[in-house]
């Protein structure tokens, strides 16, 4: 009965009307109280609202962020992606010419030394029988003599041998690695392409084996202003290190408040036509500290803090006092 009457009064008098008859009707020392009280809350207030503005124009910033790597790493892939696709119709035109018998051994070591120097990404480019006996290897000079596939040889079991039997039994381009933390007959990280070849009967008389430096795609294949940029990186499926700069884990979004380490802002992208088993990585250079912002941000805790211990101090000395 008496709320209901204390809220008509509310809606007859207006609530500041209501307001100034409350205050009038605490004693002398609550409203001392009170009235030193509301200063703190009003600084504290003030805290809370320039932390929670900074920690909104921070998350924005790294959101900016992430959108300008995610465009920038994406327009590296494709770019990627349509010079392994080149090179791939390259090295199929090469195939589809010793299918038809349209060119010999010289000739072949002729056309894909060509290539080799035109493009230097390629390794070395070798024609295969299906017996997988080494008809002719045509590869770059910096290449360590234990790395060349000699002519007359037999292509060793391994990894390269597994990608042979597969583009035999699929009958179309392989794409495969070799790293040499899994096998030992690769001295550097190496792409490899398997165009399976054919006879008059349409079946597998072998394959054009082209090799791909990881080095020479990451330099050639990626664009100099997002080399410029980011730290780039060429993984494998788990996550090792093909090519490029090593890249660390990613930190939690709550260490973006002012004054802490800035997140790693990368982002990574499987490359087509390899798929999961390559994929391109890249996180953005850390060109500030964020020393302007963190200076404001702790400039105004100190002094927000000040104030109301200064305030509190006073409370406390005119309770004192009185």
């Amino acid at each position: 009965m008496e709320l209901n009457k204390a809220a008509l009064v509310v809606t007859k008098v207006g609530p500041w009307a209501w307001w100034r008859s409350w205050w009038k009707s605490q004693s002398p020392n609550r409203q001392d109280r009170f009235a030193n009280l509301a200063p703190v809350a009003a600084v504290v207030l003030f805290l809370a609202a320039i932390a929670s503005a900074f920690w909104y124009l921070r998350v924005e910033e790294i959101e900016r962020e992430q959108e300008a790597i995610k465009r920038d790493v994406e327009y590296a892939q494709q770019r990627l992606r349509l010079r392994l696709l080149e090179r791939q119709e390259q090295v199929m035109r090469l195939a589809r010419d010793v299918s038809n018998k349209e060119i010999r051994t010289d000739q072949f070591l002729s056309r894909a030394e060509a290539l080799v120097l035109q493009y230097p990404e390629f390794l070395s480019l070798t024609w295969i029988d299906d017996r997988r006996r080494i008809l002719a290897n045509q590869s770059v000079s910096s290449i360590s003599p234990s790395q060349h596939m000699r002519a007359g040889t037999v292509l060793k079991i391994g990894e390269t041998e597994s990608h042979f039997s597969l583009a035999r039994d699929l009958m179309q381009p392989i794409y495969g690695q070799m790293d040499p933390e899994t096998d030992k007959d690769a001295q550097i990280p190496v792409l490899q392409l398997h165009t399976p070849l054919s006879n008059d009967q349409g079946g597998f008389s072998g394959v054009i084996l082209a090799e791909y430096t990881m080095e020479g795609l990451l330099r050639y294949g990626i664009p100099t202003e997002v080399l410029a940029k980011y730290a780039v990186a060429l993984q494998d499926g788990k996550g090792r290190l093909l090519a490029g700069q090593t890249i660390p884990g990613r930190i939690a979004l709550w260490s973006a408040l002012p004054g802490s380490d800035k997140p790693n802002n990368d982002y990574e992208v499987p490359v087509s036509p390899v798929g999961n088993d390559l994929i391109l990585r890249a996180q953005a250079w850390r060109t500030s500290q964020g020393l302007v912002g963190s200076g404001l941000f702790w400039l105004v805790s100190v002094l927000s803090v000040m104030t109301a211990w200064m305030l509190i101090g006073n409370w406390r000395h005119t309770q004192r006092l009185a």
